[in-house]
């Protein structure tokens, strides 16, 4: 479903300094319907290679490639569901306008965007709070947010990178229990993680990155 081919990513600062290869000649299979773990330390070279995959940056050389996704790149990405490291929310915005405006970026009607929120804020412990500005939300409580949106448009790829950064002990189990039940659902399941329990209590795979090689 996702496929990593020798992906080289190298950042020039300036003359004087050496580039610095972000990501090393890295290929890889994530196969539809598992759940694959993204490990290494902080500094691996994985948010680069997940914003390679999601076009935010590209690769120096090398190439990523969907299978099964559509065979445009918006009709790609729009099967696609992806929670950054540090997304950015209005804080402003009530919990459920927040996911009414990102469902209509993918043009989902309001009663789709509704039904998604009755079927997973209860799942994700979000619900008592959707009426909250988010500017009073935690930090577990933004992850748990951020991974309703993630799920509204229904992806079949989901991309989530450190998902479970900064939640407590309990809101870890209940993230993970998540993963775990929305891959049963048929979705493919990509997340990255230094954490090496967390990887190993649910996922079929683990790519592991050091210095951006394999």
């Amino acid at each position: 479903m996702l496929k990593f081919s020798s992906v080289t990513k190298v950042f020039k600062s300036d003359f004087l300094k050496k580039p610095v290869v972000a990501v090393d000649d890295l290929s890889f299979n994530v196969d539809e319907g598992s759940i694959v773990g993204f490990l290494g330390a902080n500094g691996a070279g994985k948010t680069t290679s997940l914003k390679i995959a999601m076009d935010f940056t590209r690769s120096t050389k090398g190439e990523v490639s969907f299978e099964g996704l559509g065979k445009n790149k918006s009709e790609i990405f729009s099967n696609i569901g992806f929670l950054p490291e540090r997304p950015y929310f209005y804080p402003h915005l009530t919990g459920r306008a927040f996911c009414h405006y990102m469902g209509k970026l993918v043009d989902m009607k309001k009663s789709e965007i509704e039904e998604q929120i009755v079927r997973w804020a209860p799942k994700l412990r979000i619900d008592f709070a959707l009426d909250r500005e988010i500017k009073t939300y935690s930090k577990g409580m933004l992850q748990r947010i951020g991974f309703l949106t993630t799920l509204l448009h229904d992806p079949k790829l989901i991309i989530l990178d450190e998902p479970l950064s900064g939640v407590d002990p309990i809101g870890r189990k209940e993230l993970k229990d998540i993963i775990v039940e929305v891959n049963k659902l048929g979705k493919t399941i990509f997340f990255s993680s230094h954490i090496v329990s967390d990887v190993e209590e649910v996922c079929d795979k683990v790519i592991f990155l050091k210095d951006g090689k394999l």
